[in-house]
């Protein structure tokens, strides 16, 4: 009896294998299989071919109309083979993709054939009429209006094939889990079969393992393709809206984070309806892909960029501080607006106008970003054009907002309602005061903190005057103070390059006897490779004026700095100082840049100390100097130079 259960047991389990089997091969020969790949395969040829119909056919209408506008012979041999090449793939799409797609794609290739005809026909009349003739002839052609049409439902099949694949590679129809399930049940199958039933079936075994990690492998590949095809722009190649909502989330964590903080600008194209109309469409998209890699040639390889209208691009810059942001929009414009496009015979002379914002806190959305932005972008358009033009505080206007920004400015330039606040830097090794940091404040009330009015400086092309102005205010803070100390004062990189360094050095009284001066330039301020501060920063180190590199952080770019400027002091960005005393990882970073600093004859000054905690860690990293609110509040008076200098007390706070 119970051999006959046994029997009945291995009869059962070589029918359930059996079954399984047929399953498995069923599943990975049928239309999930094998023949799934072959589907994927030809669908993407026919995303490919469209792709090339669509350029041959756009490249020939740029060179009918270069024709028509020169009359030169050897655009029109380029017309020819462009409509030959177009038609011969559109003869392969149509016959190589068996009938149901001949029959689907036949009146595409009517239409095409008519407006290669009429351009045809257009080109033969610049012969005989001339350029007005024939440029009239194609402009008022059923085919010319309908071209945009046509373009669009190329546009549309490929869309169409496309989504086709991501829906065969991503919906609830996914073979892969059909795969992954008859995987498993058939491996679990054959290994309860093994200790039950005599004999191997473990080669048979490897042989399913592999082919199913063949096609699991790719139908990621091919899912990682559309995921790239959904998330880029397929005219310039940079980010559509779809990929940079999804980058905008991952980089507002990490500014989360680290502290920083995130600035967009926006691009629009001035006058761009106009390029289409006059020169057509196939040129407007030229000069769009151009556009495109001009902004993406003057950014970091952290930042963003992706068109999201038209004629529209958005750019994300983490980590960045605004004054910087305003000069990338600045030097994004002088790329664009100094050097003409050129297309076939045409030069094209085209301007943008940026709005720049830094972003709040928590923005989750494109379109928010847009909403931010859009305003600036409008005062950049009505103030002229080819401009840029700063966000206020907030998205909507507030009533009684002050004066008007005439006014402002005025305030600002006048210098009268400016005042000079102090910060102590402590020597770590005595306790002493070493000298103090100097800053600027602005009016009471909304242009107090540096980075509102200054703000208002950028935008108004006053940087460098109010620069300078909160230069001599704060040497004149300096007349009445004690003997060895040492003052440092911010100067932005672009006061140190326009401002003559002889009329920089004038400012600085001759008479230095028992203090000393440090110019701190901030490294999130630099444009690019920093050498262009190289010639301006030894002068003042050879007038005897200190210099100083502010906000360093570990970064490659912040190695090059120093290693390029060569600074006396070398200021830590407090992100990156405070806690240091709980991070293990933040003090070995933070030991390295000592090191470098060392290495280059530099002291290390750390910023934003705040607890009592992290001075034992510094002190053993070999940090120099100290500087945070762990000392107390800024001071709005200097200690009399009469005053003797004990060993500073910090603050309870």
């Amino acid at each position: 009896m119970a051999s006959t259960d046994n029997n009945k047991v291995v009869q059962g389990l070589v029918a359930v294998l059996v079954l399984g089997a047929a399953c498995a091969y069923l599943m990975t020969n049928g239309p999930t299989g094998v023949n799934l790949t072959a589907w994927m395969e030809e669908r993407k040829a026919v995303v490919s071919e469209l792709r090339q119909i669509e350029s041959s056919f756009r490249d020939a209408e740029i060179a009918q109309q270069s024709y028509i506008g020169t009359g030169n012979d050897a655009y029109m041999e380029q017309f020819k083979q462009f409509i030959r090449t177009g038609n011969a793939q559109l003869f392969k799409l149509r016959n190589d993709h068996g009938e149901a797609y001949g029959d689907k794609f036949r009146p595409l290739e009517q239409r095409l054939q008519a407006l290669s005809e009429q351009l045809r026909i257009s080109a033969e009349a610049r012969k005989q009429q001339g350029e007005k003739a024939a440029r009239d002839l194609y402009m008022t052609s059923r085919e010319y209006r309908e071209r945009m049409k046509l373009w669009k439902d190329i546009n549309d099949s490929e869309q169409f094939e496309l989504s086709l694949l991501e829906n065969k590679a991503t919906k609830d129809g996914d073979a892969l889990s059909y795969v992954r399930y008859v995987c498993f049940i058939f491996i679990g199958l054959m290994l309860f079969g093994l200790w039950i039933v005599l004999g191997s079936r473990q080669p048979a075994l490897k042989d399913a393992e592999e082919k199913n990690r063949l096609l699991v492998a790719e139908l990621e590949a091919a899912k990682t393709q559309l995921d790239r095809l959904a998330n880029i722009d397929f005219l310039t190649e940079v980010l559509n809206i779809r990929g940079l909502q999804t980058v905008l989330p991952i980089e507002e964590n990490r500014t989360g984070r680290v502290g920083g903080q995130l600035v967009a600008v926006l691009i629009n194209v001035d006058n761009f309806r106009k390029i289409n109309e006059s020169l057509g469409h196939a040129v407007g998209d030229v000069v769009l892909k151009e556009l495109a890699k001009r902004v993406g040639g003057t950014l970091r390889p952290s930042d963003h960029v992706a068109r999201v209208g038209g004629d529209e691009f958005l750019i994300i810059l983490p980590d960045t501080q605004l004054a910087y942001a305003m000069r990338v929009a600045e030097r994004i414009r002088l790329a664009i607006s100094e050097s003409p496009l050129r297309c076939s015979s045409e030069s094209i002379s085209i301007t943008v106008s940026m709005g720049v914002a830094t972003l709040p806190p928590k923005i989750t959305s494109i379109e928010e970003v847009l909403q931010v932005t859009r305003s600036a972008l409008k005062r950049s358009k009505t103030a002229g054009k080819n401009r840029v033009s700063l966000a206020r505080e907030g998205t909507s206007p507030e009533p009684d907002a002050g004066p008007a920004t005439r006014d402002i400015v005025e305030i600002l330039c006048d210098g009268k309602d400016f005042r000079t606040v102090f910060q102590p830097i402590i020597d770590l090794g005595t306790d002493k005061v070493s000298g103090y940091e100097m800053y600027s404040r602005g009016p009471d009330g909304a242009f107090e903190s540096p980075a509102d009015f200054f703000r208002v400086c950028v935008e108004n092309n006053v940087l460098t005057t109010v620069d300078i102005l909160c230069l001599k205010l704060c040497i004149a803070a300096t007349a009445n103070t004690g003997n060895q100390l040492r003052f440092h004062i911010n100067l932005f990189p672009s006061t140190i390059l326009d401002t003559p360094i002889d009329n920089l050095l004038a400012l600085f009284p001759t008479d230095r006897t028992g203090k000393s001066f440090c110019v701190e330039i901030s490294e999130q301020q630099f444009v690019g490779d920093p050498g262009y501060l190289r010639d301006h920063v030894n002068a003042l180190k050879q007038a005897g004026i200190l210099v100083a590199i502010d906000d360093v952080g570990f970064g490659r770019s912040s190695l090059e700095s120093l290693i390029l400027l060569e600074p006396d002091l070398v200021k830590v960005d407090r992100k990156y100082v405070s806690g240091v005393s709980r991070e293990p990882a933040k003090a070995r970073l933070l030991k390295r840049v000592v090191n470098v600093a060392k290495s280059l004859g530099a002291e290390i000054v750390a910023e934003g100390i705040e607890v009592k905690d992290d001075l034992p860690i510094l002190k053993e990293i070999g940090v120099h100097y100290g500087q945070g609110y762990y000392w107390g509040d800024l001071l709005e008076v200097l200690p009399s130079s009469t005053t003797p200098k004990p060993a500073f007390q910090p603050e309870k706070r």
